[in-house]
C-alpha cells in the first residue's frame, strides 16, 4: 500500500511540474538574441555572425516559482562582439504554450535607432521582440 501510494505522489507531482524551465527558456533566448543582434548591426553596417557571438542567457523567475508561465522572468544574456564581452538584461512575459516576449530597457535598446552618418531611422530588433520554445516532454 505504501509504495502505491509513494507512486501516486510522484506522478501527481509530475504532474504539475512545467516544461517551462530556465534551462528551455535560455536555450530559446540565446539564439533568438544572436540572430537579432546580427540583424541590428546589418542594419548599421556591420557585418556579424551571430554564431561568432556566443550569446549565453540565463534566465530566472522574480516569484515564487522557479518555472512556469509568468510575467516576472529576466534574462540576463552575455555575448561577444570585436573580442568584447558585453551583458544586456531584458524582461520577459513566458506564455503557457511557451512563447515568450522578451523587452529591454528603452535606455539600452531604444525602439527606434537613427543612423548618425545618414539620418534614417529603423525599428529596433532588440527593442522587444518573440520567440517560442519547446513544451513536449523529453
Amino acid at each position: 500500500m505504501k509504495r502505491v501510494l509513494a507512486g501516486a505522489v510522484v506522478l501527481a507531482a509530475a504532474a504539475c511540474a512545467s516544461p517551462l524551465t530556465p534551462a528551455r527558456v535560455e536555450a530559446s533566448f540565446a539564439p533568438t538574441f544572436g540572430a537579432l543582434y546580427a540583424l541590428q548591426q546589418s542594419q548599421q553596417g556591420r557585418a556579424v555572425d551571430p554564431s561568432a557571438l556566443l550569446p549565453r542567457a540565463s534566465c530566472r523567475r522574480a516569484g515564487v516559482d522557479s518555472s512556469g508561465p509568468g510575467e516576472d522572468w529576466t534574462c540576463t544574456v552575455v555575448y561577444v562582439d570585436t573580442r568584447t564581452s558585453f551583458t544586456q538584461a531584458f524582461e520577459l512575459q513566458v506564455k503557457p504554450d511557451g512563447c515568450w516576449r522578451a523587452e529591454a530597457p528603452p535606455v539600452a535598446q531604444p525602439a527606434v535607432r537613427t543612423d548618425p552618418l545618414t539620418g534614417m531611422t529603423r525599428t529596433n530588433p532588440l527593442a522587444e521582440f518573440d520567440g517560442c520554445l519547446d513544451t513536449s516532454w523529453r
